[in-house]
């Protein structure tokens, strides 16, 4: 979601703990590796870690707010944009970042990490997710987005194909594990059911439903009533579906120089 008064009236203090992304990472880091420019770092959860073990570390975001939780050499700027030489740094991190990136700057953001990349990218994304499972629709304007603003299903095979000039070194997955959704029965929920019956997270608080809309900015929270219809469809799926590890990591290696 490209809209920069969201960014920065976000709560960045919210998140406080990614340590187990952080090692997962960390252990894929090839020996080689010095310099680490972290796109979309955020406040800094794997930036500051990385910083710390000895890497030199950069870490670039738009977020003014929180770029003054990053404790490493730090770059205020977009991720289409960013203000560094080519082939600057021998590893390229984007870790949580792609998912959120409207098509054009998602094509301009990877052609500008391959620009920058000497050596290696290294990309954490969601796994294979699925997209509808996470729409809602603002009360105000009717449009329709992803609960957390995701914009991308990625796979290996992907990834692969939009980082062209590099090669597959190594992917895994992990993390909590999260049930895909059928995208015929999804389409079925959100055709014949209201939006306060389509998200399938019964538990969840509403303190954690909080949403601001990317068109009007609207801020609200947004519900979940029970529907049975929508249950019938949400057990259906729970048949016919798996869950997934929720991360994927990617490290690729430069191969057209």
């Amino acid at each position: 979601m490209d809209n920069s008064n969201y960014y920065e009236a976000f709560d960045w203090d919210r998140f406080t703990d990614a340590t187990e992304n952080f090692k997962t990472l960390l252990c894929l880091i090839p020996k080689d590796v010095k310099s680490i420019l972290d796109i979309g770092c955020g406040n800094g959860l794997i930036t500051n870690p990385l910083g710390k073990s000895g890497f030199d570390v950069t870490g670039v975001d738009r977020s003014v707010a929180a770029l003054k939780n990053v404790t490493t050499a730090k770059i205020q700027s977009d991720c289409n944009a960013i203000p560094v030489e080519n082939f600057s740094f021998d590893l390229i991190l984007s870790s949580e970042l792609l998912e959120h990136l409207e098509p054009q700057l998602y094509s301009e953001t990877v052609t500008e990490m391959k620009r920058i990349a000497k050596k290696y990218i290294l990309i954490s994304v969601p796994n294979d997710e699925s997209l509808s499972k996470g729409i809602i629709e603002c009360p105000e304007c009717k449009i329709r987005f992803h609960r957390c603003y995701h914009m991308h299903t990625f796979t290996p095979e992907r990834l692969v194909n939009d980082f062209s000039g590099f090669k597959l070194v190594e992917t895994l997955t992990f993390g909590f594990k999260v049930r895909l959704y059928n995208e015929t029965l999804s389409r079925i929920k959100q055709k014949v059911t209201k939006p306060e019956n389509w998200i399938p997270h019964y538990r969840t608080k509403n303190e954690s439903r909080k949403a601001f809309c990317p068109k009007c900015e609207l801020e609200f929270v947004y519900p979940y009533k029970f529907n049975l219809l929508a249950s019938v469809l949400d057990a259906l799926n729970i048949l016919i579906t798996k869950k997934k590890p929720f991360h994927l990591v990617l490290l690729l290696e430069r191969i057209d120089l």
